[in-house]
């Protein structure tokens, strides 16, 4: 598998903080991936810059560096399930854009994402809780560990 460029991350001990850098031309973002108990066995993944002492999640940044970033988060995912292999990880966009965001994103690299996880998709409104189809488009995503095999 193709090793693609990421920031370098900051982890905290427990492995629930990454934190990042993105570079580009608005300048040097600090950005922040978070995993927040939500419920029984899952962890949400929250993702946005970090503003203060404080993180946004609904601030769009357009760094130019889409393709960095989402592999950086990416990196964190793989990092926190090395470290918690049993549980599982939500990704629930904040608002449409995202959401369309990460569904393209999850549609891109689904080869690649089934290889280390399997992927519930979930449509609140319509009550479906599936594995994931790339054709359909999903409010969120529920991630299982497959694997521990990640060279980082």
């Amino acid at each position: 598998m193709k090793k693609r460029e990421a920031y370098k991350l900051t982890i905290n001990e427990d492995f629930t903080e990454f934190r990042f850098t993105s570079i580009g031309p608005k300048g040097n973002i600090p950005k922040i991936v978070v995993f927040k108990y939500f419920g029984g066995n899952i962890y949400n993944l929250g993702f946005g810059d970090v503003v203060e002492n404080d993180w946004d999640d609904k601030v769009i940044t357009d760094n130019k560096d889409m393709r960095k970033v989402v592999q950086t988060v990416a990196n964190a995912v793989h990092i926190y399930f090395d470290n918690y292999p049993d549980r599982e990880i939500m990704i629930w966009p904040v608002d449409r854009k995202r959401k369309l965001l990460y569904n393209r994103v999850f549609k891109e690299k689904a080869e690649e994402i089934d290889l280390f996880f399997h992927v519930a998709g979930l449509d609140f409104k319509n009550s479906i809780n599936e594995k994931y189809d790339p054709s359909y488009i999903y409010d969120a995503f529920v991630l299982k560990n497959k694997t521990r095999i990640f060279e980082k």
